[in-house]
Order: C-alpha cells, then structure tokens, then sequence
C-alpha cells in the first residue's frame, strides 16, 4: 500500500494561466513544486484520492494537446490494469475533516449554492469517505453518502436521503450508483471513481494533455444500463496519477460528461485542488465543488 503524505501560504492560479516548468519545456525546478496528488485526500476530505490536481506549473499551462506515444494493442490491457491497480492503492495517511460548496448551474445559469461536509476515516488498509450536503434553502436535497475503499474489494456505499437524516441507507453497487449526488451532475459513481473497478482497462497512449504528461486510460463498463456511462476515457498525470481532464461516454458512445479541476491553491507549501467541475454536455448543466483549504 502507498501511503499518501499530508499536504500542508495561499496564492491561487486557474487552469490557463501560465507557469514556468521544466516538463513544459520551462526552467522551473520541478521540486520546488511539491505535487498535489500527495495527502490531497487528507486535507480536502475530496471526492477520492484520484480526483487530484497535478503539479501546479504545468497543469496551468496552454491547453495543447498531441500525442506522444500509442501504446501496443497487444499491451494495452495489462498496463492498464498494472495502472489502475496503483491507482486504486493509494490510501490516506490519517483522517480529515473539511467542507466547501456544491454549486448547481443548470442550461439557464446559476440555480443554487448548497454548503457540503467531507470526511475521510483510514481504517488501516482500507478507508471511508463520507460526503454530506446541508441546504440552507427548502429546495436543495439533503444527503450523505459513505463510500468505503477496501483493497482488492469493489467499493461499497450506503445512501441516506432527506431531512433529517435518519432514515435506514440504501446499499448500492454497480450501475446503481450511477445517480445524481443531491441532484447535482456528480453521480454516487462519480464520487467513487467507479470506472477504475470497472475489470476492462486499457493504456491507449501517451499524451500531452493541457501541458501535462499523461497516461490516456479508456475504462469500459462490462453491463451498462439504459443512461449509464459505457465508458469513460480519462487522462492522467504520469507522474502523480491525478486526473487532468475525463470524457464520460453513453452507451450510444455520445459524450455525456465531462470532468476537470479548475483551481489550484499553495497552501503551507504544497499544491492543493480547490475547486474541481463536472458538465453534462447532453443537460447543458454543469457542477462545481469548491473547497475551503487550511482548515
């Protein structure tokens, strides 16, 4: 097991801007820039220990896209699951509590702002991560969702709905989780990184993906069902295994979704997420989390 080490001064940058870094072809030391994927899961209590920004510098750069490498058809499906299995061992280092906001926009513009908690609870090798919604409006949905990571074993979750919350969870696996978090466009699977448990992965290439080094991942769902994702194409920083940017397919193979992080904090030295969005491009809708950092 990979233990991430805890992440710990604030000054923001947005994806776009521009950075020096040597992987960009810049002069930048690339240590001095401590990469977020690292105890990401601890201090921001985020979705998952995957869903992570990749070094600052050079996630911030122009957003080129080339290729570098296809990968041999004949290898593709073992080093995928070689990757995926790295990805999915990493497991938080201690417990993290943090919150932020849940903001909904539909096709018409901004509906509502919705406050969020989220836990993290390392359980030795396995971990719990706990995502709580608490509206301070009459229309927004309660929830809390308790996804739990054990290694080698797909991810459990357990859904409570309403207010209070105090009704019995409702356990779900599989293309059951492919329903909306608190009516927002992140799904239960989304939250779970779902897709990496799915057994058909392949390494399609190498490419440079907003400047960023990237292993190109296509997971696809072995039985989806009627509004599921088919597959989902994700591209991830080689060196930190942090998503840069996921396409999210139906099963018509039409895009339906499509995730990015969007702000990078420094804080106490090393890179953090703090802001990350998901968009439904069939909905026109689009979900942003936004964390509160140094907590």
């Amino acid at each position: 097991m990979k233990t991430l080490k805890p992440a710990s001064e604030t000054l923001a940058r947005r994806a776009g801007d521009s950075a020096p870094n040597p992987i960009c072809g810049q002069s930048e030391p690339r240590d001095e820039h401590i990469t977020a994927f690292r105890g990401l899961a601890e201090v921001l209590a985020l979705v998952t220990v995957l869903i992570l920004a990749p070094t600052a510098n050079c996630f911030a750069q122009a957003k080129l896209e080339s290729p570098v490498r296809d990968i041999d058809p004949k290898e593709s499906s073992r080093l995928g699951r070689e990757l995926v299995d790295r990805l999915i061992s990493q497991v938080p280092a201690r417990n993290v509590t943090n919150s932020g906001l849940l903001k909904l926009e539909g096709a018409s513009g901004m509906l509502r702002s919705v406050p969020v908690h989220f836990t993290v609870v390392a359980e030795g090798s396995s971990w719990i991560a706990v995502y709580e919604t608490k509206p301070t409006d009459e229309v927004s949905k309660r929830a809390r969702v308790v996804i739990k990571h054990v290694a080698g074993q797909p991810n459990s979750y357990e859904l409570v709905e309403g207010s209070p919350l105090d009704g019995a969870p409702r356990k779900l696996s599989g293309a059951d989780t492919m329903i909306p978090f608190a009516g927002s466009d992140f799904w239960i699977a989304d939250l779970g990184l779902e897709f990496l448990h799915w057994p058909e992965q392949k390494l399609l290439r190498k490419q440079i993906r907003k400047g960023q080094s990237c292993d190109v991942l296509e997971s696809t769902n072995p039985s989806p069902k009627p509004g599921a994702y088919r597959r989902v194409v994700s591209w991830l920083d080689i060196d930190t295994g942090g998503i840069v940017h996921a396409d999210a397919y139906d099963g018509n193979d039409r895009l339906l979704k499509q995730f990015d992080p969007k702000e990078i904090t420094k804080v106490r030295g090393e890179w953090q997420l703090e802001e990350m969005e998901i968009r439904n491009r069939q909905a026109g809708s689009k979900t942003r989390i936004e964390f509160k950092l140094g907590q």
